[in-house]
């Protein structure tokens, strides 16, 4: 065994990964270091209360111009409304061990923003049920667009966001177009048709 080869089993270094997080009076950019790559992982595996973003920029919504630098800035999680990393499509979406997921429209109001995009709810389930069961604390949305009415030049869009659903004063879902057939989810076709077909089947 050669002593010097790489422990498989030894935790990933950490990478240092732009983020922009923004709470409803501040927006703070900067790195942050991370073994994670999709930002809803990097939220959501924070062993403690801040997120220590560090190069940091600081701009306060109401007082643009009073924008500070800082070596360190410790970002509250709880007051997190949503966060963008600069982490790659292709490196975020590589394969693992996840539930496979649909995509459905919706919206969040996050005072004193409005966030549209996907958001992602297992197969089988209602998007209601797939989102407020969820046990993490932030959840993914993709192709987003963001806008704030009380401050119209913070608008943006982005290829993915984590936002913290349990500071979300309302969730808009638009459900899938066959909202009533979610078998065609789990089962397939010849075997829905021999339930039909089946006598003395339920229905």
């Amino acid at each position: 065994m050669n002593p010097f080869a790489a422990d498989p089993f030894a935790p990933s270094s950490a990478d240092p990964v732009q983020i922009d997080v923004y709470t409803a009076a501040y927006r703070v950019s900067g790195t942050i270091q991370t073994r994670f790559v999709r930002v809803t992982d990097i939220l959501n595996q924070l062993a403690g209360d801040h997120l220590l973003i560090e190069q940091a920029t600081v701009s306060e919504f109401d007082g643009p111009a009073a924008t500070i630098g800082a070596q360190q800035v410790m970002v509250a999680r709880d007051q997190i409304l949503f966060a963008i990393a600069a982490t790659s499509t292709a490196q975020a979406s590589r394969p693992e061990m996840r539930i496979p997921k649909r995509a459905v429209r919706g919206q969040l109001a996050l005072p004193p923003f409005r966030i549209t995009g996907s958001v992602h709810v297992p197969h089988g389930s209602r998007p209601a049920d797939g989102l407020l069961n969820s046990v993490d604390r932030f959840m993914a949305m993709t192709d987003v667009s963001i806008t704030c009415g009380a401050h119209p030049e913070l608008a943006r869009t982005a290829e993915a966001i984590a936002t913290q659903r349990r500071l979300a004063h309302l969730i808009l879902v638009a459900d899938d177009e066959r909202p009533d057939e979610l078998l065609a989810d789990v089962l397939d076709e010849s075997t829905a048709q021999g339930w039909l077909r089946e006598p003395g089947s339920i229905g």
